[in-house]
């Protein structure tokens, strides 16, 4: 499969997790739009990703309808794990003519951080950190150079942010500023803009 344009990572410490991903909107060599926002809330949730634009929208679109749906039904409110996993059977149910997008996926269950990744398909791995889009390989770099399991929330949100940056260095299809969105082990989410 050829790279999803675009770069989004994921950094689960033991305070929250942060989501992070750039604006840029581009296919092949061509730039779209500068304004492209790849980093969501969810109801309680967050969601990042790399890919078609316009699928990742529908999924978010799907997820927040799905969402409420599940709440109002079982009168309970839908753990992240729950959440991911629907998400995760929306994207295999189409695999015929799938959603071309990996996806991010975190939130807190019970004070427990919780990330998750997701393949077009709907392969749904647990992970503490990673990347996707065709600027995973630079900031994946930068992740596992600086991660440990004793970060505090605002320094995952850090090192987030400067492995983006980084992929935005090196890779043509990020760029043009960046998205945060910090879930604390509360379940309060907090979203930021920085320019770039």
């Amino acid at each position: 499969m050829e790279e999803l344009p675009a770069t989004a990572v994921g950094v689960k410490v033991s305070d929250g997790v942060v989501l992070v991903s750039e604006r840029r909107l581009s296919y092949g060599g061509y730039v779209l739009s500068k304004s492209a926002k790849k980093v969501y809330p969810i109801s309680r949730f967050g969601i990042a990703g790399a890919g078609l634009f316009g699928d990742l929208q529908a999924l978010i679109r799907i997820m927040n309808a799905e969402i409420k749906y599940y709440e109002l039904y079982n009168q309970r409110p839908i753990s992240t794990k729950a959440a991911a996993k629907l998400l995760s059977v929306i994207l295999y149910q189409y695999k015929y003519m799938p959603f071309i997008s990996e996806i991010l996926f975190g939130g807190i269950d019970d004070g427990n951080p919780q990330l998750y990744v997701l393949d077009p398909l709907g392969s749904l791995l647990d992970d503490t950190y990673a990347a996707v889009g065709s600027g995973a390989r630079v900031a994946i770099g930068v992740l596992e150079a600086e991660y440990n399991d004793k970060l505090s929330l605002d320094k995952a949100k850090e090192i987030g942010i400067k492995s983006v940056r980084a992929s935005i260095e090196r890779d043509i299809t990020s760029g043009d500023g960046i998205d945060v969105l910090v879930i604390d082990k509360t379940g309060k989410s907090t979203t930021e803009f920085i320019k770039y």
